[in-house]
């Protein structure tokens, strides 16, 4: 996490610097971002970086953490308790989601990108943790519904909140497969990753939950 002196700075100078980041990963996986050429850019010392984060790897967890946390403070208030049945909640958290792409459009791009960068030789050991931590989440989802009597109980709930997760994964991939984003051209134009594609993404969210809505309920 960033050291004392890098919250002593003004806090223009820290949004600053926590936006060219996140614009650096968002756009490279984490091998190949240049600290170099983001300090360049901001016309600061690279050692200065090193005087506010610990190394790479500090600033990038330091970006991650940010990025988390703010897409949190939009998810975490969508209650499974405010809605009928869990495919319309499932669907209110990628319509929270897409508020969050549109309000933190630097955050949203840079969680988009955190697979590839999770996947860069340097850092892949963080890969499988981070991945338990999120099927996990998704885990706990499936059991609350085989508790409610909502979800079959006659698959695991480790294989279901597997399934789950990879349900929210390839749509966001397919998204990018279809064409309907460039999350790449949409951070040089400083554009959310869905800029104009709400429609799309959630048509696709209904055609998915139609897909794999039968195979979780119970009958």
């Amino acid at each position: 996490m960033p050291k004392e002196t890098f919250f002593n700075i003004g806090e223009a100078k820290r949004t600053l610097i926590t936006e060219a980041f996140l614009r650096e990963f968002a756009l490279k996986p984490f091998d190949e971002a240049s600290i170099s050429e983001v300090v360049k850019q901001l016309g600061i010392a690279k050692g200065s970086v090193y005087q506010y984060f610990e190394d790479k790897l500090d600033l990038f967890l330091y970006l991650l953490k940010e990025s988390g946390g703010a897409k949190k403070n939009y998810v975490g208030s969508i209650e499974r308790e405010s809605f009928p049945d869990f495919w319309v909640f499932f669907k209110a958290l990628f319509k929270a989601g897409l508020e969050f792409d549109r309000e933190r459009p630097l955050h949203s791009h840079f969680l988009f990108n955190l697979i590839k960068n999770l996947q860069s030789p340097t850092i892949e050991h963080l890969y499988k943790d981070m991945l338990s931590s999120s099927v996990l989440a998704f885990e706990e989802m499936v059991k609350v519904e085989i508790a409610k009597g909502l979800f079959r109980n006659d698959v695991s709930s480790e294989i279901m909140g597997f399934m789950l997760y990879k349900v929210g994964v390839s749509i966001q991939e397919q998204m990018e497969f279809k064409g309907f984003i460039n999350p790449k051209e949409s951070i040089f134009n400083s554009e959310p990753v869905y800029k104009d594609k709400h429609e799309h993404l959630m048509n696709m969210v209904d055609d998915y939950i139609l897909m794999v809505k039968p195979t979780f309920d119970k009958n």
